[in-house]
């Protein structure tokens, strides 16, 4: 049993290792911009932009750019895709607002 352990835990550890440092998962400037040109077209974003604390984390905090930028923007036409982002992003900017405000 012990040999199997020590033979277990290493490649656990090396999975976890490469599961946080996939770099196609990681999110970059160029998704979040192309995201953020797709939701400009939409009203429900552009109410977030016209309120200056909603504005201010979509463009400074990283935890809101970074749930932007995993959106997938070849979905965010479809009207069911684009309300679970829009709920997603209402989501993350409310926790953003509570963590300020505390």
């Amino acid at each position: 049993m012990e040999i199997i352990l020590d033979f277990l835990l290493p490649i656990i550890l090396i999975s976890l290792n490469l599961a946080i440092d996939i770099p196609f998962l990681k999110v970059d400037e160029e998704d979040i911009g192309r995201n953020l040109k797709h939701l400009n077209k939409y009203q429900w974003f552009q109410n977030y932009l016209n309120d200056e604390k909603y504005r201010e984390l979509i463009i400074h905090n990283k935890d809101v750019r970074q749930v932007i930028g995993k959106f997938k923007s070849d979905k965010l036409e479809k009207d069911s895709y684009n309300m679970k982002c829009q709920k997603r992003l209402h989501k993350m900017l409310l926790k953003k607002l509570n963590n300020v405000n505390q």
